[in-house]
């Protein structure tokens, strides 16, 4: 196992505390990407806000965020340490049901494992967010990132504040990820 440090959900308070973590070792598929940049979404509130911290699930929130690759797995070939990557809010999938071969992972009929949350398909433990020092992800769930893009700041869902701001159009349908909020 890999330690690292992380900021974990005790109960639904507004404070996370900072523990140590263990990532799983890497899979011949796997990179371990130093976190740089995790985003702040309304999801993770709520899973905080929600979790009890009555059963024995850790709860380490952040579902989007860039980084580093600081080490890769044996088969992995898109990948080499350095390279600056983004990774989104799933991790694995089961990679044989037709939404997957499509490339439409989201729609995974055995359903997609999640960044934190969710069940690992190898080991059955539970993924652990982005809000840590380090994440090891399969590498086909990582995205590679233009060598000299400029670093990002803490994004919320979409990567939205690290674009920029833009009001919405006059005409066009508002919705959650155009409209302004006042």
């Amino acid at each position: 196992m890999r330690t690292t440090v992380g900021w974990r959900a005790d109960g639904p308070a507004t404070t996370l505390r900072r523990v140590s973590l263990e990532r799983r070792d890497l899979r011949p598929d796997d990179i371990a990407v130093r976190v740089d940049y995790c985003g702040v979404c309304h999801t993770d509130l709520h899973a905080v806000h929600a979790h009890t911290g009555e059963s024995n699930a850790v709860l380490v929130p952040g579902h989007e965020f860039t980084g580093v690759v600081t080490e890769v797995g044996s088969e992995v070939t898109r990948f080499t340490a350095g390279d600056p990557v983004a990774v989104g809010n799933i991790v694995d999938s089961c990679g044989v049901c037709a939404m997957c071969r499509a490339g439409q992972e989201n729609f995974c009929h055995e359903f997609p494992t999640l960044t934190y949350g969710g069940t690992d398909r190898h080991d059955g433990s539970t993924t652990l967010g982005g809000y840590s020092r380090e994440y090891v992800v399969r590498d086909q769930f990582a995205y590679l990132r233009p060598p000299r893009s400029r670093p990002l700041p803490a994004t919320r869902c979409h990567g939205r504040d690290a674009q920029p701001r833009r009001p919405p159009r006059t005409g066009h349908r508002a919705d959650h990820r155009t409209a302004r909020r006042t």
